[in-house]
């Protein structure tokens, strides 16, 4: 029987590379539901190429135009935030959770309540909520395959047979575009140059979140929910050519890691064949080719935003959702051109310190912080000129 998916942000990188895979395996896979914020124009012609039983659309104008066009007269279209949780009403296998943002927790929560598969590349939800979801998933049954091309990496490598044999996870870290550069020369960074990512092709928040490397400290958080361990068995190593997705270092010395070219296809037909795998169209890792493999320490002073999430690991309670809430302001903030790059840490950092740091025990919990987090953020921004 085909697999049946649902994809929340269809018109996505994620969504996008999503589809492209499953358009060569349609004897495998069956698209059940779509959803997205405003490009309606793309998702009709999602819609006319897969046939879903339904469409979510989050955006009040886009959902009007998208009725004007759409030519499915079967087709079932859902409209507002809360058709993010309706849409699962209709029955599906797995769902791609490739939404970016806090605006993904709450349909992932309710996908693991029920026990779905879920291909995760929104590592905010277990930023937020880690805890909370990895019950909810030993509880239900849910399986969460990591789609981030690191996590999704150390799953392949890692030997659960052997996890108390593991010596450190090994996260890679591209270094984004602005690795070579002074602090100095990273103080006027515009949005546009620092959504320029060297090696992959992605969205505008997460390439920020790539220059500030706060994209990598979000994943050591998500590392650590997702495969147990603490972390101060997680590091963060900086590898510019992106060959090396990330590794499992063992007690005899052995370091496995995986290889391939940097394209998300890999990563998300892993995840949707699980545990088979599946043809894809990435081109294929030449070996001969590569003449250096480089690596080494992240500069946490040029780049806080990593050390920022390392502490926020280390206290652990609210800190990672304070972490998270305070980030996507403060990059909003700078793609709205309201503060500079450099302050996108110091924003994060004063929220941290003014955020009531406490336990987390419900979702409740995790969207009063995340309320509260950005309230703080905004007031930062709005009082102090960054």
């Amino acid at each position: 029987m085909k697999k049946k998916i649902t994809i929340f942000g269809s018109t996505g990188s994620i969504g996008h590379s999503t589809l492209d895979i499953i358009s060569n395996h349609l004897d495998m896979f069956e698209v059940i539901g779509l959803t997205i914020n405003c490009n309606y124009e793309k998702l009709n012609d999602q819609v006319k190429k897969f046939s879903p039983k339904v469409v979510s659309i989050n955006n009040n104008d886009a959902y009007k135009n998208f009725l004007k066009i759409n030519k499915d007269k079967n087709l079932k279209i859902l409209n507002g935030i809360d058709s993010l949780i309706n849409i699962l009403d209709f029955e599906t296998d797995m769902i791609v959770a490739g939404i970016t943002g806090a605006v993904g927790l709450m349909p992932v929560i309710r996908a693991t309540e029920m026990g779905k598969i879920i291909a995760l590349a929104n590592k905010e939800s277990l930023v937020c909520s880690g805890s909370l979801i990895t019950k909810l998933a030993k509880k239900s049954g849910s399986l969460i395959l990591p789609i981030d091309s690191e996590h999704n990496a150390i799953h392949q490598v890692l030997d659960e047979s052997n996890r108390s044999k593991v010596s450190k996870l090994i996260l890679t870290a591209s270094g984004g575009p602005f690795l070579r550069k002074s602090a100095l020369e990273m103080k006027n960074i515009t949005p546009d140059e620092a959504i320029k990512h060297p090696n992959w092709s992605m969205g505008r928040k997460i390439s920020v979140d790539s220059a500030t490397m706060m994209n990598k400290g979000l994943e050591l958080i998500e590392a650590h929910f997702l495969f147990d361990f603490p972390h101060e068995k997680i590091d963060v190593v900086i590898h510019p050519e992106s060959i090396i997705h990330s590794c499992v270092e063992y007690s005899d010395g052995s370091i496995l890691s995986q290889m391939g070219n940097p394209d998300m296809r890999t990563p998300i037909a892993y995840a949707l064949a699980y545990p088979n795998r599946i043809e894809t169209k990435v081109k294929k890792l030449k070996l001969s080719s590569i003449q250096k493999l480089t690596f080494f320490e992240p500069d946490l002073i040029k780049f806080p935003c990593l050390e920022l999430a390392y502490e926020s690991l280390k206290i652990k309670k609210s800190a990672p959702t304070i972490l998270n809430a305070a980030n996507e302001i403060a990059v909003e903030a700078f793609l709205n051109e309201q503060i500079k790059f450099l302050s996108i840490s110091k924003v994060v950092e004063k929220t941290l310190n003014r955020a009531s740091i406490s336990p987390i025990n419900s979702i409740k919990d995790v969207l009063d912080i995340d309320n509260e987090s950005r309230l703080i953020s905004t007031e930062l921004i709005n009082q102090v000129h960054y």
